[in-house]
């Protein structure tokens, strides 16, 4: 079909939406709000919903699916900038769900605790074969599952939407442009299902293969992520790729439900995070921010208003916040002004976990949260320095022992994580922990603590899949950045991390680009671009050991530069140190197993030594390739229990003994090496 065989809202689409897409356009027109027509008094309940909101009462639309619903991967974030301040929504999708996941784990019943006026509902894209426990008939237990959501929706006085899914790029081989959706016997489900159920349908798979195919396959290129591997990504989108996909779900929706039209712009906002949002001042809950009154209880009962209102924005002033830890809530985002600094108190006691004497609580803590964010420009300061002086004393009375200290910011199954602009400062061990979350961007984050205080790794994503860190400067005590997986994933067998970025980002002191040492669960899909390191211990590093490990495999490292750091390529299979000798030992689910790992142009000097590739005895690390890499350093690069490891343009300049170091080590490519 031609665009001018498309009606209505389409042409917005092809027009308006590929102008801001592939122009880049950064403004939007005026708010041109549609005009409603008479409600229909046959759903008179959710009428009066939208006729009666007010700037206290919006009508809240809930978004519940997959990553192709999801703020980060999706089309929820481009379907928020269309909304008017009528409206808000909250999207609880969650990456990897099925209909039937989704359900078990509970999410769905937290969805439907949101009280959300209206439910959009796509499941399918992790409902087909292959998916393990997460698959579903679409038959028969797809359509159970979809159909509960229908009537449990209803049943809290909501009404249900049902979505057909966002059409997987699947292009006929044959070159005729055309795609071959695996999805359509889970849309058939959907669509007989809202026809049998009355359910207004949104059948944005109908519309999404549509626009794909008038695009083709290349212009759809641009609106693809790249995953790892540096292959296009065929069902999810990048930002872009959501605000051209979301006009398409809030044509049909308008269609659909006519009443929802006050609640939508025929144009998107320039910027939909928090669009509207309200602000809770903490001053106005009775903070002062002079550095000597606590102002925890301002700050928390802030938090849970915020919370309870359905979301908006915590703000901090300028001024010094001093606090015990606080609690966040979902839809919330913690704004801290240039200026403003949250501090933490620095008495043990303040920390004390009620629920476990053994451990302490963090300073910001989330569990099991959606779409929440800390931004701005301001400080959250964890007042570290009494917890460094016992924890080396510690150290140095047993070696190898830590002790226990609060984390910063910890986030655990928390769902669309978003950490912008600020600084954070002096932990007293972990800075920033996302732990079990998925859909997590940290952008523009300044993370700093003194060279020598123990235990202040930067940034720690454990188990959490689609990570993006971008753009942050890091200059702490230990890990810059440490991925760690340390424990299974029966949804993700030997992935439990997955699908995690790192670019533009500048790492100073620290012990540099790390995963592990837990790497149980399995870490799959790191991509490490564009990066600087300067004065760490190690660049790019994989630890693990015998016990402790897992598979990690499709990782990438390209365009690195690194400045004094004492080991440019560091992986190894023993943590923590390398033995000089060592036998083969029974393989077990828990050794570590290191795969498809490749390093290009990379230029690294170092003042001790090139690095290591160590595997072990019984499990060397497979499939290495080295591409357009340059490192001067006193001793050269050593490979010991490894094979299928590719040389290609590598030059390494030592002071003494030969460039490489080779112990039970296939390598290819060494006559072109050195020259």
């Amino acid at each position: 079909m031609s665009c001018k065989n498309i009606a209505g809202f389409v042409l917005v689409v092809c027009i308006f939406s590929l102008s801001i897409v592939f122009a880049d356009a950064n403004s939007a027109g005026p708010v041109d709000v549609w005009k409603p027509k008479p409600a229909d008094r046959s759903e008179n309940v959710v009428a009066d919903t939208v006729a009666a909101t007010t700037p206290e009462r919006k009508v809240r639309i809930v978004l519940v699916g997959d990553s192709t619903v999801t703020d980060n991967k999706g089309w929820g974030l481009g379907f928020k900038r269309f909304l008017t301040d009528r409206a808000e929504c909250i999207n609880a999708a969650a990456s990897g769900r099925s209909s039937k996941s989704f359900i078990n784990e509970g999410r769905w019943a937290q969805a439907l605790a949101l009280k959300g006026d209206y439910y959009l509902i796509q499941f399918g894209h992790n409902d087909e074969p292959g998916k393990g426990e997460r698959s579903t008939d679409p038959n028969t237990t797809y359509r159970e599952f979809m159909t509960r959501y229908v009537d449990e929706t209803r049943a809290i006085g909501a009404k249900p939407i049902l979505v057909t899914s966002l059409v997987r790029r699947q292009w006929d081989k044959s070159g005729s442009g055309k795609i071959n959706s695996s999805l359509t016997p889970y849309v058939e489900v959907v669509k007989k299902l809202a026809k049998e159920k009355n359910v207004p349908l949104v059948d944005l798979h109908a519309r999404s293969k549509e626009l794909c195919e008038q695009l083709g396959k290349e212009k759809c290129c641009e609106f693809s992520p790249i995953k790892d591997m540096n292959q296009f990504d065929d069902t999810h989108l990048n930002a872009k790729g959501s605000v051209l996909f979301a006009p398409l779900v809030v044509e049909e929706l308008v269609r659909a439900v006519p009443e929802l039209k006050p609640c939508f712009r025929s144009e998107p906002a320039p910027d939909s995070t928090n669009t509207g949002a309200k602000v809770f001042d903490v001053r106005q809950f009775g903070a002062k921010g002079d550095g000597k009154t606590l102002d925890t209880a301002a700050i928390q009962k802030a938090l849970d208003e915020c919370g309870k209102a359905g979301g908006g924005i915590v703000r901090l002033a300028p001024g010094t916040y001093l606090s015990k830890p606080i609690f966040l809530r979902s839809s919330t985002t913690l704004q801290l002004d240039e200026g403003a600094t949250l501090q933490a108190t620095d008495e043990p006691n303040d920390f004390a976990d009620p629920e476990n004497s053994n451990r302490f609580l963090a300073f910001v803590n989330g569990s099991t949260l959606t779409n929440i964010a800390i931004t701005g420009k301001g400080t959250i300061d964890g007042a570290g320095a009494r917890w460094w002086v016992p924890a080396e004393e510690a150290r140095r009375k047993t070696p190898g022992f830590t002790l226990p200290r609060p984390r910063m910011v910890f986030l655990s199954g928390c769902v669309g994580v978003r950490i912008q602009g600020v600084t954070l400062a002096n932990s007293p061990s972990f800075h920033l922990v996302p732990r079990d979350c998925e859909d997590v961007d940290i952008e523009s984050v300044t993370i700093r603590a003194p060279e020598g205080s123990p235990n202040t790794d930067a940034i720690d994503p454990g188990t959490s899949r689609h990570v993006r860190i971008s753009k942050c400067v890091i200059d702490v005590g230990d890990d810059n950045i440490a991925i760690k997986s340390s424990h299974m994933d029966t949804a993700h067998p030997n992935a439990a991390c997955e699908d995690i970025t790192v670019t533009d980002c500048t790492f100073l002191h620290g012990h540099g680009m790390s995963i592990g040492s837990e790497t149980v669960g399995g870490v799959r899909g790191l991509t490490v671009q564009r990066c600087t390191f300067e004065n760490t211990e190690s660049g790019i590093r994989i630890k693990s050991a015998r016990g402790k490990g897992g598979l990690v495999e499709n990782i990438i490292c390209s365009d690195i530069t690194m400045k004094n750091v004492k080991i440019p390529i560091n992986i190894s299979a023993y943590y923590p140190k390398i033995p000089k000798e060592d036998s083969a030992q029974p393989v077990t689910p828990l050794t570590p197993i290191y795969r498809n790992i490749r390093i290009t142009n990379l230029t690294a000097a170092s003042p001790r030594s090139a690095g290591f590739i160590v595997g072990l005895p019984e499990c060397e690390v497979s499939d290495v390739v080295l591409e357009n890499v340059r490192i001067s350093a006193p001793e050269g690069l050593t490979i010991r229990n490894a094979k299928a490891i590719k040389l290609n343009n590598v030059k390494i300049e030592t002071q003494r003994g030969q460039p490489f170091i080779l112990e039970n080590a296939v390598v290819e490519g060494l006559k072109q090496t050195n020259k």
